[in-house]
């Protein structure tokens, strides 16, 4: 049983910006595609049969969201399994009638619960502006430019629809009435590039041209990509994520660990910890400051603890199919937990509170724990 498509595969482009993941890697013919779908076929393998297919049909879904959740909990279900866990149950039925993902049984015997979210983002955010975003960006792409790179500084996100057909054919004839010559004269005068404004909905986008130094290569337009500088607080939604898991199954009877990727870019493992424990800040009194943590974590709040029916957080930054081998696990305990998680043979990194102090325990490398090549997807499959 394959998750994937038995077809011809020809394209070895880059991903464009409206391919959903699961399509584009269900249709790509890079090498690389072709372990990514053989790694996630290999771990469905060991994936209950009952629930296989369900679990493939989110893997296949257009739906980046969905799509990532699943290979989220099929990882994590490869995870354990290869940490020497046994998974008793797949959405076993609590109380309250819903089901966390999985029911698992530590080698001890020692039992827990396990869900798996995505961070996607904060609340309040609109669903709808990064699709808008995407839709402008592969109008951009799809620009004739036989001469020019596009290199786009970015500001904002687009509150409604922007008419991309029009964009695009704006954006060309621009490029067309540029003079390959005089720009290169230009910019090697130390001059700036032209550049094009564009201002929409929300959306301002600042357009400059690079010479390409092949005329006439390559489809797509855009080269370079930036945004505005700005502040991001990518605990947050790691912050509501754990927070909506710790109420949704009412009263357990076992610990529950809620297995968390966030995807913001500059998510890592100090956003988790932020997130949990509070924000770090420094306290000063008279000539002494000290370093603390506010208040404000999903574990710590301003009257002690709180969410306690979260025994832990296993997190990982970003994860996708395409990064088995280099994303890592850490196990994060709730040291104020209802019911605490057990000690276990965890494969991962794990970091837990002793005298407030978070301590950490090494793990091992991502790809060691899926039995990956080191370079894996890329470069030579044999090589560890």
């Amino acid at each position: 049983m394959s998750a994937f498509d038995d077809i011809e595969r020809r394209d070895v482009e880059p991903s464009g910006h409206l391919i959903s993941r699961a399509d584009y890697l269900n249709a790509s013919a890079r090498p690389e595609a072709a372990r990514v779908r053989a790694q996630i076929d290999a771990m469905l393998l060991r994936y209950p049969e009952t629930y296989r297919d369900a679990l493939i049909r989110r893997i296949r879904s257009p739906n980046d969201d969905r799509h990532r959740s699943a290979v989220l909990e099929l990882a994590v279900h490869e995870l354990l399994i290869r940490s020497g866990f046994r998974i008793l149950a797949v959405e076993p039925p609590l109380l309250n009638g819903r089901s966390p993902d999985f029911l698992v049984e530590a080698p001890d015997s020692q039992r827990f619960y396990l869900e798996a979210t995505v961070a996607t983002g904060e609340a309040g955010a609109d669903p709808g502006a990064d699709r808008r975003l995407r839709d402008v960006l592969q109008a951009l792409d799809d620009v004739r430019s036989p001469d020019f790179f596009l290199s786009l500084h970015m500001r904002g996100a687009p509150n409604q629809q922007i008419a991309v057909g029009r964009l695009r054919r704006r954006i060309e004839r621009w490029v067309e009435s540029l003079d390959y010559d005089e720009v290169n004269a230009r910019l090697a005068a130390d001059g700036p590039p032209p550049m094009h404004r564009l201002e929409e909905h929300g959306l301002t986008v600042n357009i400059e041209v690079v010479p390409k130094n092949f005329r006439g290569v390559g489809r797509r337009a855009v080269a370079v990509r930036t945004f505005a500088g700005g502040q991001v607080n990518p605990h947050l939604a790691i912050k509501t994520s754990v927070e909506g898991k710790a109420g949704h199954y009412g009263e357990l009877d076992l610990p529950l660990v809620v297995a968390v990727t966030a995807l913001d870019q500059f998510a890592d493992l100090g956003s988790a910890v932020d997130a949990l424990f509070g924000t770090p800040a420094v306290a000063v009194r008279g000539d002494e400051a000290r370093h603390i943590r506010n208040t404000d974590g999903a574990w710590r709040g301003p009257g002690g603890p709180v969410n306690t029916r979260v025994s832990a957080v296993l997190f990982v930054p970003r994860l996708s199919a395409w990064d088995l081998a280099q994303r890592a696990f850490t196990l994060i305990h709730n040291s104020w937990a209802q019911r605490p998680l057990p000690p276990a043979p965890w494969r991962t990194a794990t970091k837990h509170l002793v005298e407030e102090q978070l301590v950490t325990t090494l793990g091992e490398p991502p790809r060691d724990v899926f039995d990956l090549p080191k370079h894996w997807p890329e470069g030579d499959e044999t090589e560890v």
